[in-house]
C-alpha cells in the first residue's frame, strides 16, 4: 500500500510542475498536498489511492492502469479536505503565515482543475475518448452531489427539525458519494459491464458512509477536546439523542451544546447526555448496517484476489460495534 502511495504522489509532483499557472500558485497547491503526502505514507489506507487500485486489480488482476486515476481522485480527495477545513475554520498550522484567500484558491485548483488534467493522462495509455468523458462526467456529477451534502451540514447547525434519517442522507451526499467515486471510477476503467459497475458503486457509497460515520464518533469520543462540538455540527449521535431526549434532558442537551461551542470544558456535559440518549450504540448499529450492506455489495461483485481481500480489509477496519459497547459501560 505504501509503494502506490509513493508512486502516486510523485506523479502529482511531476503533474503540478506542468501546471500552466506561476511558479507561487504551484507552491501553493503543494502546501496541503505535502502535508497529505506525510499522512497517507503514514497510514497508507488512503481510500483516493487504495479503492482505485483494488477495484481495477478485482476486475482485471491488473491494477497498474488505474495509476493516473488513482492521482485525480487524490486531488479531489486532498480538494476536498482542505475546503472542509476552511468551513470549519481548522486550517493546519501550514497555512498560519498565509492569506486564507490562498487556501480557497489552493482548495479550488485541487477540486475543480487538477483532477481533469490527472484524467487526461490516462489518454497517453490508450484510453478512448467516449470512457475519459464518462469519467470527467461522473467527476463533476460527484462534485455536486458532495456540495449538496456540505451544503446541508453547513445549515444543519442552526435547524431544529433535522432527524437522524436526514443525517444520514447528508452523509451518504458528503462523504459517501466520495468512494463510491473512487469505487466507480476504478471500475468504469476496467470494464463496460453497467452491472459491475454500480456493484463497486454501491459497495463505496456504503464503505464511504460507514467511514465518516465512524470518523464522527471518533472525534466526539477519542479525546477531551471535539472538534465538531466546537462547531456546532449536527453529527449522526447528536442529532439522535436530540430526536430521542424529551423533556428537561432535551434542554439540558440543547445548553451543553452551546456551551460545548465555547469551551472544550463542556464536552464531557454533552457526552453524558449522549450516553444516556443511547446514541453511541445507536450509532454504531447504523454504521453496523452500512458495512453489512457494504459487504453485500462487494461480494454479488465477485471481486479477483487478492484484491478482493484487499478491500474486505478496507471495510473491516471500520467497525464500531466494540467501541459502542466499551463506552456504554
Amino acid at each position: 500500500m505504501r509503494e502506490r502511495v509513493e508512486h502516486v504522489f510523485a506523479s502529482l509532483e511531476q503533474l503540478i510542475e506542468t501546471l500552466p499557472v506561476p511558479p507561487t500558485h504551484q507552491e501553493l497547491i503543494w502546501v496541503h498536498l505535502s502535508a497529505g503526502r506525510e499522512k497517507a505514507l503514514a497510514s497508507p489506507r488512503l481510500p483516493a489511492i487504495q479503492l482505485p487500485f483494488l477495484v481495477h486489480a478485482a476486475l482485471t488482476s491488473d491494477e497498474r492502469p488505474a495509476h493516473h486515476l488513482a492521482g485525480a481522485c487524490t486531488l479531489l480527495y486532498f480538494g476536498a479536505d482542505l475546503f472542509d477545513n476552511l468551513v470549519d475554520e481548522d486550517l493546519s498550522s501550514d497555512w498560519d503565515a498565509r492569506d486564507p484567500g490562498e487556501a480557497y484558491l489552493a482548495a479550488t485548483t485541487l477540486l475543480a482543475a487538477a483532477p481533469q488534467l490527472a484524467l487526461d493522462r490516462l489518454r497517453e495509455d490508450g484510453i478512448p475518448p467516449d470512457r475519459l468523458w464518462t469519467l470527467a462526467h461522473l467527476f463533476a456529477e460527484t462534485l455536486l452531489t458532495m456540495s449538496a451534502g456540505e451544503h446541508e451540514d453547513m445549515h444543519f447547525t442552526n435547524r431544529t427539525d433535522v432527524g437522524p434519517e436526514m443525517c444520514r442522507d447528508m452523509v451518504e451526499r458528503k462523504s459517501g458519494s466520495e468512494l463510491a467515486l473512487f469505487a466507480k471510477a476504478g471500475a468504469i476503467l476496467a470494464t463496460d459491464d453497467p452491472g459491475v459497475v454500480q456493484k463497486y458503486a454501491a459497495f463505496g457509497l456504503c464503505l464511504g458512509t460507514a467511514s465518516q460515520i465512524c470518523s464522527d464518533v471518533w472525534d466526539i469520543w477519542s479525546g477531551e477536546t471535539s472538534r465538531d462540538l466546537l462547531n456546532g455540527s449536527r453529527t449522526l449521535p447528536v442529532v439522535h439523542a436530540l430526536a430521542t431526549l424529551q423533556g428537561e434532558s432535551r434542554g439540558r442537551l440543547q445548553e451543553s451544546l452551546g456551551a460545548a461551542r465555547k469551551s472544550p470544558e463542556c464536552h464531557d456535559d454533552v457526552r453524558v447526555l449522549l450516553a444516556e440518549a443511547g446514541s453511541l450504540r445507536y450509532t454504531a448499529l447504523v454504521q453496523e448496517v452500512y458495512r453489512q450492506q457494504a459487504r453485500k455489495h462487494l461480494a454479488a461483485a465477485s471481486p479477483r484476489e487478492p484484491a478482493g481481500e484487499a478491500l474486505r480489509m478496507l471495510l473491516d477496519e471500520t467497525s464500531l460495534l466494540a467501541t459502542s459497547h466499551h463506552a456504554s459501560q
